[in-house]
């Protein structure tokens, strides 16, 4: 058994800056902690596998290929493979996992 809490996470990501960080990983899937705050920038991007996202803290848009969306703490959000999007506007720390099937990297 694995387990971490999502705050730790984050709170380390807020120490050494970076943006994101993989908690856990299988062959099958993979647990990525995200962290955002205002000013911040999220390119428009694709992934070959099916994402989950779970808004842990926070507000923000999501954009999905021009599509946009307000997500907020509690919010949960599948995209299908080669969804294009980003995340944007952030109005404070923004606090997300994303759970990709299979393992991110699989499909790159």
């Amino acid at each position: 058994m694995d387990t971490f809490t999502i705050r730790d996470v984050a709170d380390e990501l807020a120490t050494t800056g970076a943006e994101s960080t993989e908690a856990f990983r299988t062959d099958n899937v993979s647990l990525e902690v995200m962290r955002f705050e205002p000013g911040d920038e999220d390119s428009m991007h694709a992934h070959g596998e099916d994402e989950i996202y779970v808004v842990e803290s926070g507000t923000a848009e999501l954009n999905v290929e021009g599509d946009v969306t307000p997500v907020s703490a509690g919010d949960v959000v599948h995209l299908d493979p080669g969804t294009d999007h980003r995340f944007q506007a952030f109005e404070d720390e923004l606090v997300m996992t994303v759970v990709y099937a299979p393992a991110t990297g699989v499909h790159d």
